[in-house]
């Protein structure tokens, strides 16, 4: 895999002229039967932000920035290759694979429809080109093509990452979610994957302390995995960010959470590892993470513990343990004990905004218990961010 630096060079450096091996699939086209009219055919209009057609069409089919790269490679810095029929792109060295998951997308009206379709769902489309995609994510060699967003953008830039075992032991849970508020508390961003055990439990800490949640699925981002996660995830896209590289409607696969695992690695400073086992795919996350250049931390385990067996062996390789959430303040060189932005991530006030609501008209919406949400209506109360009118109703100050 390329490094970074050379994928930018590659991508920013002019070609005023296809190739010989494009022009010449472009001269093999050219029979008016087979190709396909381009003086007609709308061009899609996008945002400084947005993938280009040619970028959005790879998105679709599957692909990331190294099969961008390959594939319009043979035809320059032109985008009219979307346009020429499969026989011009197997002509310029296309494999079958990827002429015919391609087809699909040639018709630039399909690539409307899709952007249609993510405005009208809220979801916000980056491409990897525009001025907002995350600068980390730019450390991956075969970077995210174009990214899926809902809730608030960008994020803030210092982030942890918490990852670890989905069967996690009580103890491994508990540890989770408190080290996903004590990050809230420091100010920081809380990265992982929305699986079961140790992801769900760090972001559901992060959101009970008004912090900043960032949850990187596997699937499409209009698609809920595990299915128990409904509540939660929609949580995250209302008080911090969803992200997912892959394409709506995506359905999860083996395949897609390693692709996930990279960038959960690369948004981060410090990764933080909360029980792994032998085969964990947290272990994945770690590996990426080293080779980023980030910093891996561990939350030591019972050495009889099956679910501890990866991960300690990391500790054992020289990563940095952590035995009390306390103190990552001080581990994240951050010593203020308030969230920088609390007022915009507490997820009670930004359920508020401007009206007044009940307990339990509070808890409905955010899909949380009326005791949890009482109890922090209470200290919110307490530090005068919120005030209780005669009726019941609490108000934002």
């Amino acid at each position: 895999m390329l490094p970074a630096h050379a994928v930018r060079r590659y991508r920013d450096s002019p070609r005023a002229s296809a190739p010989p091996k494009a022009r010449q699939a472009i001269e093999n086209a050219s029979n008016p039967r087979e190709t396909v009219a381009t003086a007609s055919r709308p061009k899609s209009v996008q945002g400084d932000e947005e993938p280009t057609d040619s970028e959005l069409a790879v998105h679709l089919a599957g692909g990331t920035s190294r099969h961008h790269r390959q594939l319009s490679q043979p035809f320059g810095e032109n985008e009219d290759w979307l346009d020429l029929p499969p026989q011009a792109w197997r002509s310029a060295g296309w494999p079958a694979t990827w002429c015919n998951r391609m087809a699909p997308w040639r018709q630039r009206e399909a690539l409307t429809r899709e952007r249609r379709l993510a405005r009208s769902k809220g979801i916000r489309l980056l491409g990897s080109r525009g001025r907002s995609y995350p600068q980390w994510l730019r450390d991956i060699p075969d970077l995210p093509l174009a990214l899926c967003v809902r809730g608030r953008w960008p994020p803030p830039e210092e982030a942890l990452s918490i990852v670890g075992a989905r069967a996690a032991t009580p103890t491994g849970r508990q540890m989770a979610r408190a080290c996903g508020q004590a990050a809230a508390r420091s100010g920081v961003a809380v990265v992982s994957g929305l699986a079961r055990g140790v992801d769900r439990c760090a972001l559901e800490g992060t959101l009970d302390t008004g912090g900043w949640p960032l949850g990187v699925l596997g699937c499409g981002i209009d698609v809920v995995y595990p299915p128990e996660n409904t509540a939660v995830q929609e949580a995250v896209a209302r008080c911090g960010t969803l992200i997912s590289e892959f394409p709506l409607g995506a359905r999860p696969t083996r395949y897609n959470f390693p692709r996930r695992n990279r960038i959960i690695a690369a948004l981060c400073r410090q990764l933080l590892v909360v029980e792994a086992g032998r085969k964990s795919g947290a272990l994945i996350t770690a590996r990426y993470a080293l080779e980023l250049g980030r910093e891996v931390w561990v939350v030591p385990g019972a050495v009889d513990s099956p679910q501890s067996i990866g991960s300690n062996e990391l500790l054992y390789d020289g990563a940095q343990p952590v035995i009390d959430p306390a103190r990552l303040p001080e581990m994240l060189g951050i010593f203020s004990h308030g969230p920088r932005e609390s007022v915009e991530t507490e997820p009670l006030l930004v359920t508020l905004g401007r009206r007044a609501l009940t307990p339990d008209e509070i808890a409905e919406e955010l899909q949380l218990s009326a005791h949890k949400v009482r109890s922090r209506l209470i200290a919110l109360e307490l530090e005068g961010r919120i005030t209780c009118s005669a009726g019941g109703r609490y108000l934002k100050i």
